[in-house]
């Protein structure tokens, strides 16, 4: 992990993703868009969307795919934070919170954009993407 700018502000980033990753194990969608914006926006593998209620709608979508037992795992996390905005890059994925390798489960970029407004972080932009093979037109595979 690295955090580039402002330490203090970079290290309270960090606590926010970390408790916003558990309300995603948790599969609890208030805690879930509790943690984001009005104005938040997404760019997803496979959708765009802006606004709160859009992106609860996604998310109660999602969830019924989603099973209990989940965990949020994060490689080469990076953040980049100022004292009122922040963005954290990294690789990521939800899987089984036991870390047993799941092949299927592939690991996406990640980019999560967080504002601070009234003495909260908030995420006001989430960009998700999977690298692909060009030739095969697959989902590129590596390991961390």
């Amino acid at each position: 992990m690295k955090v580039t700018g402002d330490l203090q502000a970079g290290q309270e980033v960090i606590a926010v993703l970390k408790d916003w990753d558990r309300a995603v194990c948790s599969l609890d969608l208030h805690e879930i868009i509790a943690h984001c914006s009005a104005d938040v926006s997404l760019f997803d593998v496979s959708t765009q969307m802006s606004g709160i209620v859009a992106y609860q709608q996604l998310w109660e979508r999602d969830l019924a795919y989603l099973r209990t037992g989940l965990r949020v795992f994060r490689d080469h996390l990076n953040v980049h934070a100022a004292p009122d905005l922040a963005f954290v890059s990294c690789y990521s994925k939800v899987d089984v919170e036991s870390g047993a390798p799941t092949p299927d489960i592939p690991w996406c970029r990640t980019t999560l954009c967080f504002r601070k407004k009234r003495h909260q972080w908030k995420i006001v932009h989430q960009h998700i993407s999977m690298p692909v093979d060009l030739q095969s037109g697959q989902a590129a595979q590596w390991r961390l």
